[in-house]
């Protein structure tokens, strides 16, 4: 009788935690991508990047108006400043 009883109080807390967890996830899709910056507060430029593992180049040409944009990542590290063509 008592192990009927804890497989039943196992089963209801698996249920609610299936259930919450579920639930969690469904309203994390209900959530919208983060807001794309103003076109009027992005700037020319013209940065190259190139990834120290794999070697693969990146061109920036419009970043918000930072001093330097933050590097993109690739590869899972963040890819090296290679020309600073600066502002247009």
């Amino acid at each position: 009788m008592a192990f009927t009883v804890f497989k039943v109080a196992v089963a209801v807390v698996a249920f609610f935690c299936i259930y919450l967890s579920g639930t969690f996830i469904v309203r994390s899709f209900t959530h919208g991508p983060p807001a794309e910056p103003e076109i009027g507060r992005l700037r020319r430029v013209d940065y190259r990047y190139r990834c120290t593992v794999c070697g693969t180049e990146v061109t920036m040409t419009a970043a918000p108006e930072d001093d330097i944009p933050h590097a993109p990542r690739h590869c899972r590290e963040d890819m090296v400043l290679v020309v600073e063509g600066g502002q247009y």
